[in-house]
């Protein structure tokens, strides 16, 4: 019984260490993982964000609304640091309301490449998409 009250103090400081060293690896890539992601999903805000505003400057009655959104588009994604390679996308639609009848409308679409965006750039470890989308339809204004 005295044995068991009398242990050796650095042996338990070597145990402690021992379980460290199986722990902060699996605890280090967790927190760069939600750190990475965060990051990431910051930088789709940020694309949905553009598409959103280029969409309704374009949904404008006016003619120069579609060159208007396009360099708006450009602006926020420069602004944001993020490639604006291959351009911003601006197209009419006709947008379903119901009962058949469809109105005039617009659809931009933006797509960026994640490829130097990521903080860690470690693809093997955490999967992200290669490339971040965003589309936005609306109505144009009458």
């Amino acid at each position: 019984m005295d044995n068991m009250r009398g242990r050796n103090p650095s042996r338990a400081r070597g145990t402690a260490a021992v379980e460290m060293a199986f722990v902060l690896p699996i605890l280090l890539l967790l927190v760069m993982g939600a750190i990475e992601y965060g990051w990431l999903l910051h930088n789709v805000q940020q694309v949905t964000n553009a598409a959103r505003q280029g969409a309704r400057i374009a949904s404008l009655p006016d003619g120069g609304a579609s060159s208007r959104a396009q360099e708006t588009m450009v602006k926020l994604l420069s602004e944001a640091k993020l490639p604006t390679t291959p351009p911003p996308t601006i197209e009419p639609c006709s947008i379903d309301v119901g009962g058949g009848v469809t109105v005039p409308g617009v659809r931009v679409q933006i797509s960026v490449s994640t490829e130097g965006l990521l903080l860690i750039n470690a693809p093997s470890l955490l999967p992200v998409p290669d490339t971040i989308k965003a589309t936005v339809t609306m109505a144009k204004e009458s």
